[in-house]
């Protein structure tokens, strides 16, 4: 179906028997000693076994006191990492998969409290502007002493039996500190030519490792910092170059990436970028050059993979998230069950929890549509004991359906009771803001298969007791989500004029070319807006925090502010919604108390949503009850589908 997915490549005398790479994407599943334990092995094996051809694994150590990223971090630092090493790239051979490792120092990007308590380490005094750590520019015989260690790394990486090793040189890391003229000043040989650094790093390599051990090369070829107002730094014109003089060097390939930390959303694109973003910039590299070229390009579905190779775009698809949310991402591609890919949604979940839990000693990676994943020890369904018990399940949104799909996987009888007429619950409105359409994919995956696995979905069914009675469950799962808080206490918000998130969004275009004041600056409130401003409507968003966005995750917050930087949006922070009147509100500051009245047609009330949890339903009935999603804790969708899965799979 594939032809040229599937077809076999070669990186020098390497053959891959398909054009399908695992990127090396930080999981925090390595040992507090940074060794491939069971956790680790198994999260390989399991992609391995999906069916791609290479594994680079994920950013590697080659330092242990100024090149930390995280603890729980795969390391080639010290000998003793060799042996776990090789135990895990053997499994890897045996399944026919190449094994790179990706040999990495974070330089500026990264926090002192893990690296020695120490200023941290660059090519440049110049702190990352996302880190901001006190930054030392490292003396000449620091920057030797580094160059050693990647040396070091590749030798215990060669005795690991790894095919060959790849730099990091993308996202603001070390290397492409040294590479840039926005991070290094310096005045020596390291910076009086920036490709310095990584030359005498390849050539410690091959000293060390043999000329003919291959090194590949993860390059950002332009750091997107325009929208950030500075000039002086790696664009294209010198990824160009870079990739040129990597190939004269005889790099084995080179694996395509763009922006640093200061331009995060670039190279951790969220939702609203489409597949294929970066594009223009591989291209400019493919056509410059003539060693094989990956690249990941927010690729998710397997026609577009196909599509990068059928135009020559890459010699190899990169693919990172994609992989997380489903190990057997390429298999499926290759047995023609694309509907079966638990695609990746963009939500940048994965990330997030990178910087809240992984750095931060607090566990693996999440992955908002795959709890399992980082998890592949503990979740592995050696509980399929349900023996066909009946579970009510009230409720056919995200959590609902999750809870139904693992019961079923375990042997259980899930019954799913639905009011509505449809699956999916608050995703059929959290999908009307504008390029919100991947999050349908999360509800397409669940649909698929609930259907494979035979689950009964009443539609048009309020669950009532005798419903309930009826079905005699072994236990009752309360999946009823949440409402939208609409406050009493406010003068006036029963006026018809008045709409929620959710009735604002399923009014569409029936709300055009009025003036619309949104009472909060959430996620749902943002989003909201540019939904009313596509529609033609002036808005006003009001928010009771002295900052609009205040409570978003970074990543959500600059590509909601950058897409209304396109509209004239009026944002007034520190007030407070007081009373509704039909042509306008009235708002208090909550600083200076001062009261004032704006004119409005309408007013969207995005101010958070409360839990809908009531379980008496059940009472008498049955003594297994839980509450999961929304019904249990309002959050995101990470949060119902993982809290559905933990109650489904541990149910007994």
């Amino acid at each position: 179906m594939y032809p040229k997915l599937f077809t076999p490549g070669k990186i020098g005398n390497l053959t891959l028997k398909n054009r399908a790479v695992m990127e090396p994407l930080a999981m925090g599943v390595a040992e507090p000693n940074q060794t491939i334990g069971e956790a680790y092995f198994e999260y390989l094996k399991q992609r391995a076994d999906g069916g791609v051809a290479m594994i680079i694994l994920e950013n590697t150590r080659v330092d242990d006191q100024h090149g930390v990223a995280a603890n729980c971090q795969m390391s080639v630092a010290r000998d003793e990492h060799i042996a776990p090493l090789k135990k895990a790239v053997d499994m890897l051979h045996s399944k026919d998969v190449v094994v790179f490792t990706q040999l990495h120092h974070p330089g500026r990007e990264t926090f002192s409290n893990l690296n020695s308590n120490e200023p941290v380490w660059s090519s440049s005094s110049k702190p990352c502007g996302v880190c901001q750590q006190e930054t030392h520019e490292m003396t000449t015989e620091e920057v030797e002493l580094v160059i050693d260690k990647f040396a070091q790394g590749a030798r215990r990486s060669k005795e690991g039996g790894c095919d060959g090793v790849e730099l990091h040189g993308a996202h603001g890391y070390l290397i492409s500190q040294f590479l840039s003229p926005y991070t290094n000043q310096r005045k020596d040989r390291f910076g009086e030519d920036r490709f310095t650094f990584v030359k005498e790093i390849i050539e410690a390599i091959r000293k060390t490792c043999g000329e003919d051990y291959p090194i590949g090369m993860r390059l950002t070829v332009d750091e997107l910092l325009a929208l950030n107002g500075i000039k002086d730094y790696f664009k294209i014109e010198d990824g160009i170059q870079v990739c040129k003089r990597l190939e004269s060097m005889k790099i084995a390939y080179i694996n395509v990436s763009n922006g640093i930390y200061e331009s995060f959303n670039s190279l951790s694109e969220p939702m609203t970028y489409h597949q294929g973003c970066r594009t223009p910039l591989i291209r400019q590299i493919k056509d410059n050059v003539n060693v094989p070229v990956i690249a990941v390009n927010m690729v998710k579905e397997p026609w577009f993979a196909e599509k990068m190779l059928e135009d020559n775009l890459v010699d190899f698809v990169g693919l990172g998230r994609a992989v997380v949310a489903d190990p057997n991402w390429v298999k499926k591609a290759q047995e023609g069950k694309e509907d079966d890919i638990n695609r990746c949604i963009s939500c940048t979940y994965c990330f997030e929890t990178l910087v809240s839990d992984t750095i931060a000693g607090k566990g693996p990676v999440k992955c908002a549509v795959n709890p399992i994943a980082g998890r592949e020890t503990i979740y592995n369904f050696s509980n399929k004991d349900g023996n066909g018990r009946v579970v009510a399940v009230i409720g056919a949104g995200l959590a609902g359906m999750e809870a139904a799909r693992v019961l079923a996987i375990r042997g259980f009888k899930p019954i799913i009771l639905e009011k509505t007429s449809k699956v999916g619950g608050q995703i059929n409105v959290a999908n009307k803001p504008p390029e919100k359409n991947k999050i349908n994919w999360i509800v397409d995956y669940e649909t698929k298969q609930l259907e494979k696995l035979g689950v009964e979905v009443r539609l048009n069914t309020p669950a009532t007791k005798e419903i309930l009675q009826s079905l005699n469950p072994y236990a009752v799962i309360v999946a009823t989500g949440a409402k939208s808080i609409k406050p009493s206490s406010i003068k006036g918000i029963d006026l018809p004029n008045v709409k929620t998130v959710e009735e604002a969004l399923v009014l569409g275009k029936a709300l055009s070319n009025l003036k619309v004041c949104v009472i909060g600056s959430g996620v749902s409130g943002l989003e909201t807006a540019e939904a009313l401003l596509e529609n033609g409507n002036t808005v006003t968003v009001i928010e009771m925090m002295d900052k609009i966005g205040g409570n978003i995750y970074v990543q959500h917050y600059l590509d909601a502010m950058d897409r209304l930087s396109k509209y004239d949006v009026t944002y007034i922070d520190s007030t407070k919604l007081v009373e509704v009147k039909p042509k306008s509100i009235v708002v208090e500051n909550v600083k200076d108390f001062k009261v004032s009245e704006i004119e409005a047609d309408y007013i969207v009330l995005a101010m958070g949503i409360q839990s809908l949890n009531d379980t008496s339903i059940a009472d008498g009935i049955c003594d297994k009850v839980f509450l999961v999603g929304d019904a249990k804790t309002t959050g995101r969708i990470e949060s119902s589908i993982r809290s559905a899965f933990e109650v489904a799979y541990n149910l007994n």
